[in-house]
């Protein structure tokens, strides 16, 4: 028996030990002689201590199984260590189905619903406007935009080069922002801002600033099968793989997480986890280690009044911003406070139009402790399938959870009387 998949084939070196066994002399007659001329005692396999909390795995699970036909991913990382707390993805399958062997139709039924393919580790999607939080902080990062001097007339379109580009709360048949800032523009996701922010610093700045989160490459999560083709592209890569020249409008796309970019759940997760701690790479394992030291890396390389800015756009995205289904007494959860970020996202596979629902998170914002990215996926034609009403829900299930064991954890102990 030897790992398949998963940590069972990662550690199966560590979990499968040694096998026993003894070399005996034996007579004419085909008995043993005794002693034996060597004896080596069996090893038990290693203990893997897992840092999957079960409960929120549980909760992520059950959240995600609401949308029923839908698939999707969750993520949660402890801030501090890079340990993961939940790593969720749907439809999954039964194990108990492998024993003591896997049937033909079993495996089949599996195949059809795309089960084998954990999405959280290798499912890539655009990462629509969660990606303006890495515009955003190329742009402040280059000088070239400030928190409050740069500001954006957001009238619902814009032209750029030969095409119109509209921001999503016009298109959602709501107003337009107006004259909008830095934080504001976070928490709203106005697309008009980060269009105007991409254009002033350049498709090479946000790819540089990507790629010093390390959103082009494997986070290194000890499992097997870790996608290795997320895309953070450029005019370079471009011309290279498709020969074609680079546009003003693909920046724009670029900008607010559209067009060849593509990551995946872990990878926002490490984004989130990163940004909780003020810096740029997050390196997340599946094992428990109580000693576990805080994971230090490149400072973000913001200034401290920058750096708020981002969090208080981010928070403010959960009070009254896209996310602010936070604040409804059915999904707010009292004395949390989230700093958090939507998206939504098109692309097509299969020559289908697939939607993305996208919503990435740090809490509290007072003291960092989780981070959350939940991507959800839907096919519905014509449905805006946005971040906050979706993915955020998601997220939630695993904060309200997270949040009340650990409120149960500070509770002071019960007195006990000693007669």
């Amino acid at each position: 028996t030897v790992g398949r998949d998963g940590l069972e084939l990662q550690y199966d070196p560590l979990l499968q030990g040694d096998t026993g066994s003894a070399i005996f002399r034996v007579d004419p007659a085909g008995f043993r002689v005794n002693p034996p001329l060597e004896k080596h005692a069996p090893r038990q396999g290693e203990r893997l201590d897992i840092s999957l909390d079960l409960d929120l795995q549980a909760a992520a699970e059950k959240a995600i199984d609401q949308f029923e036909t839908l698939k999707g991913a969750a993520v949660a990382l402890d801030v501090r260590t890079g340990e993961v707390l939940v790593l969720a993805s749907k439809p999954d399958y039964d194990l108990n189905e492998f024993s003591p062997h896997l049937s033909e139709a079993a495996a089949q039924k599996i195949h059809e619903s795309g089960a084998w393919t954990n999405l959280a580790i290798a499912g890539v999607y655009p990462p629509g406007s969660t990606f303006k939080l890495v515009t955003g902080i190329a742009g402040l990062r280059s000088g070239l935009i400030s928190v409050d001097g740069f500001t954006v007339d957001c009238e619902g379109t814009v032209r750029i080069g030969n095409r119109t580009f509209y921001c999503d709360k016009t298109a959602s048949g709501y107003a337009h922002h107006g004259i909008i800032a830095f934080r504001e523009a976070i928490a709203q996701s106005c697309d008009i801002y980060f269009y105007k922010v991409g254009t002033t610093i350049g498709p090479d700045a946000i790819a540089a600033e990507a790629r010093r989160f390390h959103l082009d490459q494997p986070t290194g999560i000890d499992l097997p099968y870790e996608v290795r083709r997320m895309l953070i592209p450029d005019p370079a890569w471009k011309k290279r793989v498709k020969d074609e020249a680079w546009f003003a409008g693909d920046t724009a796309n670029m900008a607010i997480g559209q067009g060849d970019v593509g990551v995946t759940p872990m990878d926002m997760a490490c984004l989130v986890a990163s940004l909780a701690r003020g810096e740029t790479t997050t390196r997340p394992t599946l094992l428990h280690d109580p000693h576990r030291a805080r994971q230090h890396t490149e400072p973000i390389g913001l200034t401290p009044a920058q750096y708020a800015a981002l969090v208080d756009g981010m928070e403010g995205c959960t009070i009254n911003g896209t996310g602010k289904i936070f604040a409804t007494p059915t999904y707010g959860i009292p004395g949390l406070r989230i700093a958090g970020k939507t998206g939504t996202a098109q692309t097509t596979r299969d020559g289908n139009k697939i939607n993305i629902a996208w919503f990435v998170c740090f809490a509290p914002v007072e003291d960092p402790q989780i981070a959350v990215a939940v991507a959800i996926e839907g096919d519905t034609p014509g449905e805006s399938f946005a971040g906050g009403h979706y993915a955020a829900p998601v997220a939630q299930a695993v904060l309200k959870t997270w949040f009340e064991k650990s409120q149960r954890v500070a509770a002071p102990a019960a007195r006990i009387a000693v007669n």
